[in-house]
């Protein structure tokens, strides 16, 4: 989301100075775009074009670009209520995915007998923690639009779930439990196969963000268009004003 708010800024001001200053709010962000874009129109200098600001002019003009700024807002509310269902959905899917697991993973452990069920209860238990843990560190990528973070973090940490199975299993048959080959081979073949889910749905994700953030562009053309217009009809006017203070100034001092 935060690419598409800053993309409509670029295309609208031609604000190159979006993408070096540090985070700020939309009606700065068009602010700050609004008088860099005043000072290559009017070949302003910097200093003359701070006394400007601090002007009576000057406010004016700021209450008309935070009157504009009001549309970039409308345009950052619509994005975010419209995309967060999609993060939503996938939270929701992850959770049925991670049940399903911790279902199968109980019936490949119940055939070993009562003997070792301390030993099977304590995995599957940690197998749950893991994946809870992956749960929450999906979510804020998901929260965020970030769909290639959101694959790559999925990928990673079902990888080191496997991993840490495996080094259970390891500890079991060192310390002599007699556990046997089909369970460890079933609980292997249910982790891959929750790893195998875990990509697809992560694409899944991909794909309806992508559909829906351009179903969105064009449903804010307008939105754009008007601020658009707003910004320039302002430059145009305050350009027309400059351009009169420039030639008072000039007739004063010769």
């Amino acid at each position: 989301m935060k690419v598409l708010v800053v993309l409509a800024l670029f295309s609208v001001c031609n604000a190159n100075i979006l993408w070096q200053e540090p985070p700020k709010t939309s009606l700065d962000m068009v602010k700050d775009a609004f008088w860099d874009y005043v000072a290559k129109a009017t070949q302003t200098a910097e200093d003359s074009l701070n006394q400007i600001k601090q002007s009576e002019l000057g406010q004016e003009v700021n209450t008309k670009i935070s009157q504009s700024a009001d549309l970039v807002n409308q345009y950052v509310v619509a994005v975010r209520s419209q995309v967060a269902p999609l993060s939503q959905d996938f939270m929701t899917r992850f959770t049925q995915e991670a049940e399903q697991l911790k279902a199968r993973l109980e019936k490949d452990v119940s055939a070993v007998g009562t003997q070792l069920e301390p030993y099977t209860q304590e995995m599957v238990a940690h197998i749950q923690t893991q994946v809870e843990q992956l749960k929450k560190e999906a979510g804020p990528y998901a929260d965020a639009m970030d769909p290639e973070a959101l694959k790559a973090v999925l990928q990673q940490k079902s990888q080191e779930l496997k991993a840490q199975v495996d080094a259970k299993l390891s500890e079991l048959q060192a310390q002599m439990v007699p556990y046997t080959q089909e369970m460890k081979e079933k609980m292997e073949q249910s982790l891959d196969d929750f790893q195998m889910k875990l990509i697809p749905l992560a694409q899944s994700f991909e794909t309806q963000l992508t559909q829906k953030t351009q179903e969105i562009q064009q449903s804010l053309t307008p939105i754009g268009e008007e601020l658009k217009t707003k910004l320039d009809a302002s430059a145009q006017d305050l350009q027309a004003q400059l351009a009169a203070l420039w030639e008072s100034f000039t007739k004063k001092t010769q």
